[in-house]
């Protein structure tokens, strides 16, 4: 449901690109944890270089903590953005579109507009679609759903008209929208999305099932157990989301050690940085797709040692089931 769009080489490049346009020196980023391990090196080591002051938040923190957090810092008045990604990578944990959104026009000014930009990456245009909620700026990695064949990098900004004028230019100036290539196999992609992602949330809700039962199992963060879990975050994931997608991480009993050793022995499923495609893909993201971010800031929110990622694809769930039963056994 947004007027326009804008492809960019990289999800990072979407990320950056939006970010730079509409952040200057002495402004102020509000961004929700955990994110991805790029936006937030990003974030908290490239934006303070600039001078732009950057304040975080978790999952769990609501309007009045938020704003209590802002106001005791007195940084409302150089509040331009708040970025959140939801679900949130690694962990699944869910922030509140609509919530933010109000937080956005708390310190919104006839001068000057609070933007509100969301990573749907984790969802993907299908089951979440966070301009309904109240988004100005929606960001993707599109080498992930979108692309979902591991064979392309690609970035995605959705907006107005307005917003995505301005993102065009700098995106000119930047050199960073996508070739030919790129966008011909996006173009292929687009026209199986939906039965790929259908297929994936099918097969997910079984290794989640299997995953959630295991005794080397401790914890299984997958969206289809919040209910029982944590009934905040069900009411807020049951507003905004159409699926419970078709990522599954969880903590292995033991640590780096039991983390690698299933990895390492997993023969079907991939071990890849990627999420999204048509094959399973595993990974250790403390050390992968998160080993840039502060140490302290990934036990804060849980990238621990023992935490492993899967992306699930579209292959039988049985033979993934097998797979991953067959790694855990050598642990």
């Amino acid at each position: 449901n947004a007027e326009e769009g804008a492809v960019f080489e990289s999800g990072m490049s979407a990320i950056s690109t939006c970010l730079l346009e509409f952040l200057k020196p002495g402004d102020t980023i509000l961004f929700s944890n955990p994110i991805y391990g790029g936006t937030d090196h990003f974030i908290n080591f490239f934006l303070p270089k600039m001078n732009i002051n950057v304040l975080g938040f978790k999952s769990g923190q609501d309007y009045e903590m938020i704003t209590s957090m802002i106001d005791e810092q007195k940084l409302g008045e150089s509040l331009a953005v708040i970025f959140i990604e939801t679900p949130a990578n690694p962990t699944n944990d869910v922030i509140d579109i609509e919530m933010c959104k109000m937080v956005a026009d708390r310190y919104s000014t006839k001068e000057k507009k609070v933007l509100l930009m969301v990573d749907n990456t984790y969802m993907g245009p299908i089951w979440q679609n966070p301009i309904d909620h109240g988004a100005d700026i929606v960001l993707y990695s599109a080498t992930k759903f979108i692309g979902g064949h591991s064979d392309v990098i690609a970035g995605a900004a959705l907006g107005s008209k307005v917003l995505m004028k301005r993102v065009k230019e700098l995106r000119s100036f930047l050199g960073s929208m996508t070739s030919p290539w790129t966008s011909w196999l996006l173009m292929r992609s687009l026209e199986t999305l939906k039965l790929r992602m259908e297929q994936q949330v099918k097969n997910a809700e079984k290794v989640a099932e299997y995953l959630k039962n295991h005794p080397k199992i401790e914890r299984v963060f997958y969206l289809g157990f919040l209910k029982d879990r944590d009934p905040v975050q069900y009411e807020i994931f049951n507003r905004q989301c159409l699926s419970n997608g078709s990522m599954v991480s969880f903590d292995i009993k033991g640590g780096e050690k039991e983390a690698f050793l299933f990895l390492n022995n997993l023969k079907l499923i991939k071990l890849a940085v990627s999420l999204g495609s048509t094959e399973s893909l595993a990974e250790h993201p403390a050390t992968m797709t998160h080993a840039g971010v502060d140490p302290a800031h990934r036990e804060e929110f849980h990238v621990t040692e023992k935490l492993v990622r899967l992306s699930i694809g579209i292959e039988n769930h049985e033979d993934l089931i097998k797979d991953i039963e067959n790694a855990l056994e050598i642990v």
